[in-house]
């Protein structure tokens, strides 16, 4: 089925969706400030994590359930073909950066939308184990 706006359109659309300082990724800030955790935000690096702890080398992901597939394929799939090209192609790209990153020897953790909103203290004993570890 074809896109109903056109691609200018579309692109505008596409344009007014954030990809930085979302709800999400305050939430982030606001666990990793209150545990006393160093980071930096948005770092200029290969993959753009939305957080990175340059001295243990963990690069850190908020990824949001629709935009990364969460669970993607045990659900119905989006109907416009559209959006199921964007999905695939963000949880392909997600594959290839951390694959990429981890063979730079980078610790990579990927958190979803629903796990920082409703579970954030197993997101922050998560990070907190692995900079244990580092």
């Amino acid at each position: 089925m074809a896109d109903i706006f056109t691609q200018e359109k579309r692109s505008w659309i596409m344009s007014r969706i954030r990809s930085t300082n979302t709800k999400i990724d305050l939430k982030m800030k606001q666990l990793l400030e209150e545990n006393k955790i160093e980071y930096e935000m948005y770092p200029k690096m290969f993959g753009n994590p939305d957080f990175v702890i340059r001295k243990k080398k963990i690069a850190i992901y908020c990824d949001g359930d629709f935009w990364h597939g969460y669970r993607y394929h045990e659900k119905k799939k989006p109907s416009k073909e559209f959006w199921r090209n964007k999905i695939q192609t963000n949880m392909r790209r997600d594959l290839h950066v951390t694959r990429k990153l981890r063979r730079e020897e980078w610790s990579v953790l990927r958190f979803w939308e629903h796990d920082i909103e409703k579970r954030a203290d197993v997101c922050v004993r998560r990070i907190l184990r692995k900079m244990a570890r580092k």
